[in-house]
């Protein structure tokens, strides 16, 4: 059973978590106060999303977490490590160490708690055995005791339309799923630094996926082209802006027009010379402007029909080359902030290999 798992040693802290999940729609909480207890509960039955307070008696958070790695039982488990704000900057580089993604403070503040955990949640089906690397659907079940009417019908409806189409993008593609998911990630990452809200980010990183639907309209031969397309076959391939933008632009949900404005415009460049419209500046939607930088890192990181995949920092390089020109100089500043979690993304879905590139 997929379930998430708490670990504190406080037992009101390790209660008002709970709550909050619960509350959230989220089942199969399990909690511990005892982090040896933890230890061998989660060895072996590994949770899907697992909490770890930091200060323990016993073994501390580090030691937990360096004892379940050491054990392969985290290997696809998002971990988040929790601990008062006072301690945050003292552990935060030993968590990371450990294979946390997340840091939180306490008291956790509950709207963001409960969606960082199911972001933790989606980032989870992206590498269980056996899933689809391409989905975003729930880890964990809403009860059906929740909330219910036309808003939360309509956002389930969302929910299952978005997943339909992000595996209709990446049908013919097998790193294309891969691809969309990681890149959402990164665009939520980004949009975080730049200050947007919580509900905003969340509802980028469901339509970021949705960024190149349109390429279902491009040819094969030019699709998985290796080399450059001549001047007819890039007209060709151009035109997959246009074609996801008319796939998804008369959708009355939000998140799927948010969806159609990202693939209209993750092509325009800030100085005008992209494409499709030459759109320029904060003419350019927000969506568009921070997805092309998520797309680019991305692009430049992975192995591709055309090209090797660059190293990290080289690409880091390549984007910050770019601002004022391509990308618009405030999201490459936000994408500089979240770099190091950008990284952490990046190595939770290809490992330690993800750096070692041309």
């Amino acid at each position: 059973m997929q379930h998430i798992g708490i670990v504190d040693d406080n037992p009101t802290a390790l209660t008002h978590m709970r709550i909050l999940l619960e509350r959230s729609g989220f089942t199969g909480v399990r909690g511990y106060t005892d982090s040896h207890a933890a230890l061998q509960a989660f060895t072996l039955e590994p949770p899907s999303v697992l909490l770890v307070d930091y200060l323990m008696p016993g073994l501390d958070g580090i030691q937990l977490l360096e004892r379940l790695q050491a054990s392969g039982a985290t290997k696809h488990t998002p971990v988040a490590m929790v601990s008062a704000a006072e301690d945050l900057e003292a552990m935060r580089l030993a968590a990371y160490r450990v294979g946390a993604i997340e840091v939180l403070a306490k008291p956790v503040n509950p709207q963001e708690f409960a969606l960082k955990v199911r972001n933790l949640a989606r980032l989870a089906m992206t590498t269980l055995p056996g899933s689809s690397q391409g989905g975003f659907g729930p880890l964990v079940v809403p009860r059906t005791g929740g909330a219910t009417g036309p808003r939360s019908d309509a956002r389930r409806e969302d929910a299952a339309l978005l997943r339909m189409l992000e595996k209709v993008a990446a049908i013919r593609d097998e790193k294309t799923g891969k691809h969309t998911t990681r890149m959402a990630f990164f665009a939520a990452a980004i949009a975080h630094s730049y200050g947007l809200s919580l509900a905003q980010q969340d509802q980028l990183m469901m339509g970021a996926p949705l960024h190149d639907i349109g390429k279902i309209g491009v040819p094969d031969d030019i699709l998985f082209k290796p080399g450059k397309l001549d001047d007819d076959e890039r007209v060709v391939m151009q035109r997959h802006t246009m074609i996801g933008y008319e796939l998804l632009r008369d959708e009355p949900s939000p998140t799927l027009q948010l969806a159609a404005e990202i693939a209209l415009t993750h092509h325009e460049h800030w100085d005008g010379s992209g494409y499709p419209f030459g759109l320029a500046g904060e003419h350019i939607a927000l969506s568009g402007r921070i997805v092309s930088v998520a797309d680019a890192f991305d692009g430049l990181t992975t192995v591709r029909p055309y090209q090797q995949a660059w190293l990290v920092e080289r690409a880091r390089a390549a984007i910050h080359n770019k601002s004022g020109r391509h990308f618009d100089p405030a999201v490459v500043v936000a994408f500089t902030a979240a770099f190091e979690s950008i990284l952490r993304i990046k190595r939770h879905f290809d490992g330690d290999d993800a750096f070692t590139a041309c």
